[in-house]
């Protein structure tokens, strides 16, 4: 399993490149890898980095970006 530092590490640069648009970037990732038939692992880790970036976005929306 990816450590989380890493998996944390690739969401920012996801969330950089991509801005607003990393989730649905993402989901395009999750639906391609499964439609190659990729590793499950793989599938699972881009799940993950979906997850950060749900969470992120959730964060700052009940927070704001104090």
């Amino acid at each position: 399993m990816t450590p989380l530092s890493t998996l944390v590490e690739r969401t920012e640069a996801i969330y950089l490149t991509h801005g607003s648009g990393s989730a649905a970037y993402l989901l395009e990732q999750i639906e391609a890898a499964i439609r190659e038939g990729a590793p499950v692992q793989r599938i699972c880790e881009l799940d993950h980095l979906l997850q950060l970036i749900e969470y992120r976005d959730r964060t700052l929306a009940l927070y704001g970006s104090r």
